[in-house]
């Protein structure tokens, strides 16, 4: 009996040890360091997705207390005029992170599962960049009010025409997807 044990010990111990190896080698790198922050490098470069949003490898991240335009999102300048503002946010948040490494300080998960961050690039805090330069509102309550008001008097960016609240034109595009696929 108790040789019969041994074999069922061994034989779990080593199935535990196996299941643990698997588990550390075999899953892909977790692209966060000790203190909890996300840093981009070589192996997990970052990517601007729209004008709040970030890739870092595989780790989706939504820059905490701003919102940007949405991609597709159109917005009229101090003549009138339409221009792409939600494509030039993305393109400017990709100008900002580009070739560069970005630390990503993690505050905690949004509805979508997405680390909600506050994001660095050379020490430069890419969130206010965003604000100050008008490609991307407050959103909600956030520490960058001052940064928005100040964007506003120098009409900065979107402020320097007429747009559309990014979070009124993600509810619209909503509510036409809604009724299209009612039809």
């Amino acid at each position: 009996m108790g040789r019969k044990l041994s074999k069922i010990y061994t034989s779990c111990h080593t199935f535990q040890t196996v299941l643990c190896a698997l588990l550390l080698f075999a899953t892909p790198a977790i692209a966060q360091n000790s203190t909890g922050n996300i840093v981009s490098s070589s192996a997990r470069p970052v990517k601007a997705v729209d004008g709040d949003s970030l890739e870092i490898g595989t780790t989706r991240i939504r820059l905490m207390g701003i919102d940007a335009p949405e991609y597709d999102q159109s917005c009229k300048d101090a003549n009138g005029q339409l221009y792409p503002c939600g494509r030039q946010s993305a393109d400017f948040l990709a100008k900002l992170v580009q070739g560069k490494t970005v630390t990503c300080r993690i505050h905690h998960k949004d509805k979508y599962k997405r680390d909600l961050c506050t994001c660095y690039v050379d020490g430069l805090d890419i969130n206010a960049e965003m604000i100050r330069t008008g490609h991307a509102i407050v959103y909600l309550e956030s520490s960058y009010d001052n940064l928005q008001k100040e964007a506003q008097k120098q009409k900065a960016g979107i402020w320097n025409g007429l747009f559309m609240h990014p979070r009124l034109f993600r509810l619209i595009k909503y509510h036409q997807k809604k009724a299209l696929m009612a039809n």
